[in-house]
């Protein structure tokens, strides 16, 4: 459903105006959702609450908010949005005797989205923001063209807190249309040249994003 609890939709995503039901189903699905991040999460707590402590979760649906009235001249109008979202966490490989374990962490999940926009072909940068459902430390917003096509990052302990989630989550949620924009891969012929591989060191200020210089 893209009905969620009003409760939940406000934890995760407080400063989006919701669009409440006028005959809902249940007290518990009576708003639209903003974010797909309530109907994930909630799947997540359930699998936890069951043993299953490595979850991988994603789904792609409709998100809803209310659409500006500049842009629409209608101000009952909504603007939905198909989303692809996801969240993560326990260990990063399955339990087994020739590895130590080791848990999920921002960069394993960064790795898995940059593995996503990259059948887009489209350049995608990783920019440091905060979220409300977001660690302030641990997430980033993600532009295409200056514009933000979606986020990443690991869920707020306050958050978690108020979810009963005591496990790390990360979190991430993209627009469908940017990944839409795919291409099939095709072969390129191998250089008939031996490659060269030079150890370059450059310096730059601690505080430049490696997304600038590259």
């Amino acid at each position: 459903y893209s009905f969620v609890d009003p409760a939940l939709q406000d934890i995760i995503d407080p400063q989006t105006k919701t669009i409440t039901l006028a005959n809902p189903l249940s007290s518990e699905m009576s708003v639209m959702r903003t974010t797909m991040w309530p109907g994930l999460l909630s799947a997540l707590k359930h699998n936890i609450n069951r043993q299953q402590s490595r979850v991988r979760l994603f789904e792609t649906g409709l998100c809803f908010v209310p659409a500006t009235a500049a842009a629409t001249n209608d101000v009952n109008a909504i603007s939905q949005e198909a989303m692809f979202s996801g969240v993560v966490c326990g260990d990063v490989l399955h339990e087994q005797w020739s590895e130590t374990g080791r848990k999920v962490d921002f960069f394993d999940v960064k790795s898995d989205v940059e593995a996503l926009l990259a059948f887009s072909q489209q350049k995608c940068i990783f920019e440091a923001a905060e979220h409300p459902a977001l660690h302030p430390g641990q997430s980033a917003c993600i532009k295409h063209d200056s514009e933000v096509i979606g986020w990443l990052g690991a869920l707020h302990p306050e958050v978690q807190k108020k979810l009963d989630i005591d496990q790390r989550v990360f979190v991430f949620e993209i627009k469908q249309s940017v990944l839409d924009r795919n291409s099939i891969p095709s072969f390129t012929p191998l250089s008939r040249y031996p490659e060269v591989r030079r150890d370059l060191a450059v310096i730059v200020d601690e505080a430049i994003p490696v997304g600038e210089i590259f």
